[in-house]
């Protein structure tokens, strides 16, 4: 198998799980599911699906020498999660944490048809499903990790810069095993991209506000019987479409206005969504320090960042 990614490059996969990992049902979903929450006719910026996403953690864990083990991890990193992304958060959990995936995770792989694909190569599903146990592809913030840098990238990418996104992939590396950039400038410019999509894009206004919308769309046809539970394991449009059948015309309505790419709804309540950050690791003087403690500048406009981000934004 021949993977071309717009990021890393071109990728031959040979081994056998891989294929049948990437082909499984479980995975191939997720070209279904937006990487952003709502589908792109309902967003206000171009976006990109889970299954990118997650082939592209798993070719930059690849790219970086990670283990077999946590290639497969990463791979799989993202198959349980539900339609519309994060969104759900908003639904069913909260959108201050947006852990409901996490929470899903082993379950939903044990009743995919990962398991029996992990099984027949005799690799142990619970030791994949343990994503933070792989720090090159999960970890805490404010450190880097594959995850992290991955959708950053993919959106600088697709957004504005292919060119300086490929430029950063190419300059990372491993040390102490942590993900590293090469020099302090590199650093400094992905923590400034990352700090600006949170402030910008992912906590900001239209996302937040976008989110508020389809949750609460979502939580009436829940209500009134167009979705069930069950249906969260599906594809963005499989729900999209009930609520259409259903011919309710106030939600039907209330999901035509997403469409517009400014949003006019204005639903005075003060919102909370996950704050992103990272304040990466750097090789200095022969020591690992944190960006924060070389950049006086980068310090005090994540904290300026952090303080706005726990005060919530009204929508």
């Amino acid at each position: 198998m021949i993977i071309s990614d717009k990021i890393y490059g071109e990728f031959e996969i040979s081994e056998p799980v891989l294929v049948d990992l990437i082909n499984s049902r479980a995975l191939q979903r997720l070209k279904g599911i937006a990487q952003f929450g709502p589908p792109e006719e309902f967003y206000h910026q171009k976006g990109f699906m889970r299954y990118e996403h997650s082939v592209g953690v798993f070719l930059l864990l690849r790219k970086l020498g990670a283990s077999p083990g946590e290639q497969i991890s990463g791979l799989l990193h993202d198959a349980s999660h539900t339609a519309f992304s994060h969104v759900i958060d908003t639904v069913l959990g909260d959108p201050s944490i947006e852990d409901f995936q996490d929470k899903n995770h082993l379950e939903r792989l044990l009743k995919s048809d990962i398991k029996p694909i992990l099984e027949k190569y005799g690799i142990d599903i619970y030791e994949i499903a343990d994503c933070e146990s792989f720090v090159l592809l999960e970890c805490n913030a404010p450190n880097l990790c594959a995850d992290r840098i991955d959708y950053t990238l993919r959106e600088l990418a697709i957004c504005e810069n292919i060119k300086l996104a490929k430029e950063l992939a190419n300059n990372l590396m491993i040390y102490d095993n942590k993900i590293i950039f090469k020099n302090l400038g590199l650093t400094r410019q992905f923590a400034d991209i990352y700090l600006r999509y949170n402030r910008e894009h992912w906590s900001g206004f239209e996302a937040v506000s976008r989110y508020y919308q389809l949750a609460q769309i979502l939580k009436e046809a829940f209500l009134k019987k167009y979705l069930d539970m069950k249906d969260i394991w599906g594809e963005d449009k499989e729900l999209i479409d009930k609520i259409y059948k259903s011919g309710d015309v106030l939600l039907i309505t209330k999901l035509e206005a997403m469409r517009d790419k400014e949003t006019t709804v204005r639903f005075g309540i003060l919102h909370s969504k996950k704050f992103r950050y990272v304040d990466p690791q750097i090789l200095f003087d022969d020591k690992v320090q944190r960006l924060s403690a070389l950049d006086k500048n980068y310090a005090d406009m994540l904290n300026f960042e952090k303080i706005k981000a726990n005060k919530g934004m009204k929508i």
